[in-house]
């Protein structure tokens, strides 16, 4: 992550630099346009006496008219050589040295460094340690001192002029270097200081995306609102707790979660107690907390919890003294009921036994063989260990329990309907088996009670409202009677004379150690639709022991 972040400043650094040199280029030639257009009219003005092309004038009006020509042209191809030359630090090289020869001409030809000429190289020298970095930079000083110390030699040398002042010369190259270590240092300050700027930018910016990434990971739901209720910003999971639409902006609050909001901005000390928002998603409770503690009127972020964890978390409490204490009667009940059934059996096979009294004794075997499927599952509930969750193929493991189902009921017809077919899901592979077992039993018994022989339908997918996979078992029964719905899930509720009353209550157990929920409705044929809501397999808690299969 630091090499990417070192690149990415760096690739910024390179096109803010471009920028940067674009302007000053711009800024740059207008000011090369203004010496030229200023140093022909100081030679030809009559106001006062000046050594501009004194020396030699045909050599000062060639200089000075392409160099001012060159400088009206260049602003139409700046733009397009500045972008096309890969390499910006030997271009604006080449533009500087290109105003330092044609300023030393200009003096040579005015009669050398007294013509006031050399505080202009001056500028081209500063102009340089800007646009060009590093050696470069000194090799601009170093440029404009030798040109300047030549035209001087040069100008000594010559018989029709041979004052030449070495001294001044020094001294203007001595003030060049000085000047470009100057404006270097004062530059690599600068750009040291653009660097820090830009690693502070890109480092908030990659925890920004970070906090972003954790927010939208995290299994507690986050919304927030502000002063006027409209939501900002929402996570996964709270979508998922309020069921609202993935990838669909949410411009207003649910109605319960609003008035608990509105209810909380009135007494900041309410607690507010569990709610659901559909009948389809889980029950939640909500707190609230001010993005800023010293501001009442700032955005309040809202935290979603699913309830049905720490009511898990009690029930488990609850059921492992009941389940001891159910074990402890079982056992106390088996040995006694497995002692009349037998009695019973060695009736019926007596001779003597008349056929009124062989009927009494088939009732008691069938009664003691319900009981005993009672205590087993009673004992069942007892020994049950905590679920190790594995995130499963959906229809894969529809189809496996399939293939054995049929072999206990081979006139059985089961119809399934599960799309997509990638569906995973997050349960424990036994608990999954029998709760189906459970709900396909049920649905074949009542399928056949109303004539419509053994049949059931398995659909499944994904819930669009909770982007959370769902497996439906549709029975061709008559369905729930509306009086027997509250009784629904609680252990031995039956409708039937044959039933324990503990499949479906075993079901909802199984369901809620793996974190998902069972319910009923009735389906559009007139049947029992019951609809198990899986957990999201990709939302996990520090508390799950989670493989793949």
């Amino acid at each position: 992550m630091q090499a990417e972040q070192q690149e990415e400043i760096a690739a910024e650094i390179g096109r803010q630099r471009v920028e940067l040199n674009f302007g000053l280029l711009r800024i740059y030639n207008f000011y090369r346009i203004f010496v030229g257009l200023v140093i022909i009219l100081i030679h030809e003005q009559d106001l006062f006496d000046t050594r501009l092309g004194s020396l030699d004038t045909q050599l000062f009006w060639i200089v000075v008219l392409a160099y001012t020509l060159l400088n009206f042209a260049a602003p139409l191809g700046l733009r397009r050589l500045t972008v096309a030359w890969p390499k910006h630090d030997q271009l604006n090289l080449g533009i500087v040295s290109l105003d330092i020869l044609a300023l030393t001409l200009l003096m040579y030809s005015s009669g050398g460094i007294t013509s006031g000429i050399a505080p202009l190289i001056l500028i081209t020298v500063a102009t340089g340690a800007i646009l060009v970095t590093g050696r470069m930079a000194t090799f601009v000083a170093a440029t404009a001192s030798i040109a300047l110390l030549y035209e001087e030699l040069y100008l000594g040398l010559s018989t029709a002029y041979p004052q030449a002042d070495f001294f001044q010369a020094g001294t203007f190259g001595v003030i060049y270097f000085i000047t470009s270590f100057a404006i270097q240092q004062l530059s690599n300050h600068i750009r040291n200081n653009e660097i820090r700027t830009l690693e502070q930018a890109s480092e908030l910016l990659y925890l920004e995306r970070l906090n972003r990434q954790i927010i939208q990971r995290m299994r507690t739901g986050i919304i927030v609102v502000d002063p006027d209720n409209q939501v900002r910003m929402l996570n996964q999971s709270a979508r998922s707790f309020i069921g609202a639409e993935m990838n669909q902006p949410l411009l207003e609050l649910p109605l319960p979660v609003l008035h608990a909001l509105q209810r909380w901005r009135a007494d900041r000390g309410l607690r507010t107690p569990p709610l659901k928002v559909h009948d389809h998603t889980p029950e939640i409770r909500v707190n609230f907390s001010t993005a800023r503690t010293t501001d009442a009127t700032s955005d309040v972020t809202i935290f979603i919890e699913d309830t049905s964890e720490i009511q898990q978390h009690a029930q488990q409490l609850k059921l492992a003294e009941l389940g001891r204490l159910s074990a402890s009667i079982a056992h106390e009940v088996r040995n006694p009921l497995g002692a009349i059934s037998h009695a019973a059996q060695l009736l019926n096979e007596s001779n003597t036994m008349l056929s009124a009294d062989q009927r009494l004794t088939e009732i008691i075997i069938n009664h003691c063989q319900r009981m005993n499927d009672v205590v087993e599952n009673v004992l069942e509930m007892s020994r049950r260990q905590h679920p190790v969750s594995l995130v499963i193929n959906l229809a894969d493991n529809v189809r496996s329990f399939l293939t054995q189902c049929l072999e206990s009921f081979p006139d059985a017809e089961i119809e399934t309907d599960i799309e997509p077919k990638s569906t995973h899901i997050r349960f424990d592979q036994a608990h999954l088996n029998q709760a189906l077992t459970n709900l396909i039993d049920n649905a074949l018994r009542y399928s056949d009670l109303n004539g419509q022989g053994q049949r059931a339908r398995i659909e499944g997918g994904i819930d669009q409202g909770s982007e959370r996979p769902y497996l439906n078992v549709i029975d061709f029964g008559t369905g729930v009677p509306d009086i027997e719905l509250s009784n629904l899930f609680r252990p031995f509720s039956t409708t039937t004379k044959t039933g324990t009353g503990l499949g479906l209550y075993i079901t909802k157990e199984l369901c809620n150690a793996n974190k998902a929920q069972i319910s009923y409705s009735r389906d559009p044929g007139g049947g029992a639709r019951f609809r198990i809501l899986f957990a999201h397999p990709d939302r996990l808690s520090h508390q799950d022991n989670v493989s793949h299969s």
